[in-house]
């Protein structure tokens, strides 16, 4: 597409075009341009005319002074005043489906909803006590806890379908979320309080690697990481393996069998003051990060997200004092 001759906009014109006359629909045309990667194949997706897409393309470049598509060849590519434009269409879908949800629980008669995603790092104590503390002043706030892998947990908080994950810092942090710090923690040796070896005062990695063990699924990052860390240690990776990332599963077979595991501090404290485990003394680096409460940067924090963030850091910092 090329710009008129003698269109000239100023930076303060496409600025209030933006924020004052630019439509959803029009966002969502150039969201299906970028989706399709031609202007016939976007009118497929949207369901209307080519020309009905050359025109409202038309209609945005005119009103920026800004050439929004380069072709190459049949296929098209967006300038990056496009892609921002793209991004801002899909933060506004994923406001509006949010605020429909939210709207949809009001009328149901809760007083809102909360959707948050945890790792299993969070979900036995920190989540659980935040829940707790905010159900009781506010019993019906509705609240949805979803877990799946980190990267898919992201994808939904950009799309609206979270407002906010409970996870490990990473090294390859999205520049498009940011992340507070919510817990310092670091790794110990679980025994379970069965096992004939938890009594014993001193015990040495040699030993354990002989005994039965919890492991984390194979493709993971914390398998990643303990794999790398028994490296380190000049042993061979155990043989007698229960493979789960499940922490429900790991402290009912802790409960069960005489199993060795490596987990988070706060959660093996908690399972020891249950007499689920006892704790060896035993230096374990994984290198996995802290906790940290990921958001979308740059994005107003409703009152219940607030609300529950708020409840994490009092649960995090009783965990922090155990």
């Amino acid at each position: 597409m090329v710009i008129e001759q003698g269109v000239n906009v100023s930076p303060e014109q496409a600025e209030s075009f933006v924020m004052r006359r630019m439509s959803l629909r029009q966002l969502r045309v150039l969201k299906a341009l970028a989706e399709a990667g031609s202007l016939s194949a976007a009118a497929d997706l949207l369901h209307v005319t080519q020309p009905a897409i050359s025109k409202t393309l038309s209609e945005i470049e005119r009103a920026l002074g800004q050439t929004l598509i380069a072709r190459r060849g049949r296929n098209i590519r967006l300038t990056p005043v496009a892609q921002r434009l793209v991004e801002l269409g899909e933060r506004m879908d994923a406001m509006l489906r949010r605020g429909g949800e939210e709207v949809a629980s009001l009328v149901r008669g809760t007083s809102g909803e909360l959707l948050i995603g945890a790792t299993n790092a969070a979900l036995t104590e920190l989540v659980c006590d935040a829940m707790a503390r905010v159900k009781l002043q506010h019993p019906l706030l509705a609240i949805s806890v979803r877990t799946h892998a980190l990267g898919t947990m992201f994808e939904d908080l950009r799309a609206g379908r979270l407002d906010l994950v409970i996870a490990r810092q990473v090294d390859d942090a999205p520049s498009d979320l940011e992340a507070g710090l919510l817990l310092q923690t670091r790794e110990v040796v679980a025994i379970s309080a069965t096992h004939p070896l938890a009594a014993q005062r001193k015990i040495s990695w040699e030993t354990l690697n002989d005994q039965a063990w919890i492991w984390p699924l194979p493709g993971t990052r914390s398998r990643a990481r303990r794999d790398a860390f028994w490296q380190k240690l000049g042993l061979p990776l155990p043989t007698n393996v229960l493979q789960t990332d499940d922490l429900m599963l790991t402290m009912g077979m802790l409960k069960r069998s005489p199993l060795v595991t490596i987990m988070p501090l706060h959660i093996a404290q908690a399972a020891a003051r249950d007499g689920i485990v006892k704790l060896l003394p035993l230096s374990v680096d994984l290198g996995l990060g802290h906790l940290c409460i990921w958001q979308l940067r740059d994005v107003a924090t409703p009152s219940p997200v607030q609300l529950f963030k708020n409840a994490l850091q009092a649960a995090s910092a009783a965990a922090a004092q155990a």
